[in-house]
This record gives C-alpha cells, structure tokens and sequence, in this order.
C-alpha cells in the first residue's frame, strides 16, 4: 500500500483521532490537576477579626478555613486578656484554605522586664525605647539647662530607675527632659482618627503629658479612635497636659465628628512658658 492510499484509509484517520483524543484527554487532566494543586477554587476573604477574642475565634464558621497563630501579647491597661489587636492577613484579603493568620493579642498582666536606658537620649528616641518593651511615659519634667529636648532622667514612682532594673510591663516612668529656654514650645501633632496607643505616642514624642480621656460608644483599643482634644493650639509648650475624647469609630456620628475638628491658633500666653517650666521643675524636687 502506498504512502498516499494509507494516509486516505480509515485506518489512519482512526489512529490520528484517537491520538487527538489521547492528547485532549492529557490536557484536561493537567488542568484539573493544576487548579487542584494551586487551590484556585479555594480563595476566601480574610474576615476582620480585629476586637474580637480569641477563645471566639473557633465559633466563627468564616475562620473554620485558616490556622490562627498567636504571635505575640501586648499588656494594655484596662483591657480583657485574649484580645487582638492586630492581624496578618489584613481583613479583606483573598487567601487560600489552610492558612495560618498571624495576629498580636492584648495581656491581662505585665510580666518583669529589664528597664531600658532613656537618658542622653532624644525625647522621641527615649519615647520608643520605652513603648517598645511595653511601657508607658508618665509625665515629662523639664529642666533648663543648655542642651535642648535630652533626656538627663528616668524615674518609677518619683524615684531614679537605673537601666536593667526590673520593671512590670505596662508601668508609667517619668522622663526628666533638659531643654534650653528659647525653645520651649512645639508643634502640636493632630491625632484626630489614631487609637489610643497611637496618640499617645504622638502626644509623648512632642514632649506632652497625656491627660483625662473620654470614650464615646464602647472602649476597645482597636476602634476607640480620637475625635477631640484639648488644647488644641497649633502651637504648644512642652509638658501640656492633653485631654483627649475617643469614639468607637463603628458609631454612625464618627467621621461627622472628625470632620468638624478644626486646630486653634496658638494661645498668647501672659506668663513666661520658660518661668512656668522652671516652676514645675523646682516643684517637681
């Protein structure tokens, strides 16, 4: 049989369908078997578990697809033990079935930490020294002297702390700050929509005593966001005490609330600010 009848028979046209078939066949199953591999069908949204607790994690039938893995624990005062406050995947993002979500809870007790070294240092670089182990600025006592915004002071219960001692976590420690007398004002920071945590921070790294706080709606560290505080001048002196109203920012009235937030010009003082600061100092001693 010739080249040309053979290719004209059933035979051939048989052979090369069911070769096409063969390879269609293959193809299939390396699809299927790659969207199995890849998991493709199995994307979920990241629920928000942020304010939630933990031991409520394993009734929520949205989290039965993931790990949950608690990476650390934050002391908070006032707070329920078990409660996150951060998460990682972020809320709303699509991830596969079977993975493990990192999240950050709050403590019910501060363990014993080692006291950092503040002094000789700036107040903003002194402020994360001690927010980073968990500890919190009590006040700031001022004294004149000729370098500018150095903290020359650590002090736990109006008594020096020297750096290792132990200290609980969550405890306040008083920074005395060294500042010249021609610059003792400072650029109030606008906290308007930051957490508690996070205004304080702000608050304490421009040299600020935190005040009496408010809350409307519940307290939680997560939602509590600032919707006023007072003074609110666009300049300040240092170690003005800053009281500050939260509102749960689930409550339908928050961002109307932000919205109407307007700084106040700078207050013109009748006392000296760098008198008033030599007085608090004296007193302070």
């Amino acid at each position: 049989m010739s080249l040309i009848e053979f290719v004209k028979s059933k035979v051939f046209w048989k052979n090369i369908g069911l070769m096409a078939l063969v390879f269609t066949g293959i193809l299939i199953i390396a699809f299927i078997g790659l969207n199995f591999y890849t998991r493709h069908s199995s994307e979920y949204i990241m629920p928000n578990i942020e304010g939630s607790f933990v031991d409520q994690i394993d009734q929520m039938p949205e989290m039965d697809n993931f790990e949950l893995i608690v990476m650390d624990s934050i002391y908070t005062p006032g707070e329920h033990a078990g409660k996150i406050i951060s998460q990682d995947p972020k809320a709303e993002a699509k991830i596969k079935k079977g993975r493990k979500i990192y999240v950050v809870v709050t403590s019910s007790k501060g363990e014993n930490i080692p006291m950092p070294n503040c002094k000789d240092q700036s107040v903003r670089s002194a402020v994360n020294q001690l927010t980073n182990v968990g500890l919190r600025v009590g006040k700031f006592i001022f004294n004149i002297g000729d370098f500018n915004n150095v903290v020359v002071g650590q002090r736990y219960k109006g008594n020096p702390i020297e750096e290792g001692s132990e200290i609980q976590r969550g405890e306040e420690v008083d920074l005395v700050v060294e500042m010249n007398q021609e610059r003792y004002t400072t650029d109030m920071p606008n906290i308007i929509g930051l957490t508690e945590p996070e205004a304080e921070k702000k608050l304490w790294e421009a040299s600020l005593n935190v005040g009496k706080k408010q809350y409307e709606g519940k307290k939680d560290i997560v939602h509590s966001k600032v919707i006023s505080f007072s003074p609110n001048n666009s300049s300040i002196t240092k170690g003005t005490t800053i009281s500050i109203i939260f509102m749960n920012d689930t409550k339908p009235r928050y961002k109307e609330k932000i919205k109407g937030f307007k700084m106040s010009a700078p207050i013109v003082e009748e006392e000296s600010p760098t008198n008033q600061i030599i007085d608090e100092f004296e007193e302070s001693f």
